[in-house]
């Protein structure tokens, strides 16, 4: 068994031609390849709001896109991960995503449009700037992730079988905690931390390039945080993962 870091896309071929007999992927998929849609004016994230909050819209025709490039996604990772693996190999693919009860974007995304937005209205963020910020993620159904594996319109479909699929919920620790303890100041610094993570970036980069622009992001997630204080209620957030394993075909 040999390890190794290899540079490059996901959505590429990294490995020499069945050479691979085991290969993984978690929560990396749900990351886009590319944006495929140049604004989204009415929220910062491709699935829209949760229908707790509704605080925003996403259009059908921009839905639509999205959907179709996490397709698209879905099929050159498997054509790559087919090029590499020996037949019989295995890949598990793990991401988060969604359900008809529930969706991981749920909550979190509603908290961060919250706090940008009022920075939208003290005018320090320009709409136009806010018309063109989003995540470039997108929660798929399992049925979604499944899909290019199984139906022949898709060239990766007919490489692979698949063993299992399924989703389910995971249960969130610093949630839990907040059940258990009702600490509202490390919940909300935990939350907030927590999409931080990995929304820090993008937000970073979609704003005007200047020497105050990284005071401006760490304002909003200040505010962020206050917000989910004054109402923890209005952010409940829920994680759900989608998941396929999968045989490649001799």
């Amino acid at each position: 068994m040999f390890s190794s870091a290899v540079g490059g896309s996901m959505y590429d071929q990294l490995r020499p031609a069945c050479s691979v007999h085991l290969a993984t992927t978690f929560n990396a998929i749900g990351f886009l390849s590319r944006r495929p849609v140049d604004e989204m004016p009415g929220y910062i994230f491709p699935n829209g709001p949760s229908t707790e909050r509704n605080n925003g819209y996403v259009s059908p025709e921009d839905r639509h896109a999205f959907a179709d490039q996490a397709k698209q996604d879905v099929e050159a990772f498997l054509i790559a991960r087919a090029r590499e693996l020996v037949p019989g190999g295995k890949l598990l693919v793990q991401v988060f995503g969604a359900t008809d009860k529930a969706c991981t974007s749920d909550g979190i995304y509603d908290l961060l449009n919250d706090a940008v937005l009022a920075f939208v209205e003290t005018g320090e963020i320009l709409k136009e700037t806010y018309d063109r910020y989003y995540q470039p993620v997108y929660m798929r159904h399992l049925d979604e992730l499944t899909e290019p594996a199984r139906d022949p319109r898709f060239e990766s479909s007919g490489l692979f079988t698949i063993d299992d699929a399924r989703d389910y919920e995971i249960a969130v620790p610093f949630v839990e905690r907040y059940k258990e303890d009702g600490d509202i100041e490390r919940f909300a610094r935990d939350y907030v931390n927590f999409f931080r993570a990995f929304t820090e970036a993008v937000l970073l980069h979609a704003l005007p390039s200047g020497p105050g622009s990284r005071d401006l992001v760490d304002r909003i997630y200040k505010r962020a945080v206050e917000i989910l204080k004054a109402d923890p209620d209005r952010y409940p957030f829920r994680y759900v993962a989608v998941q396929m394993v999968l045989t490649r075909r001799g």
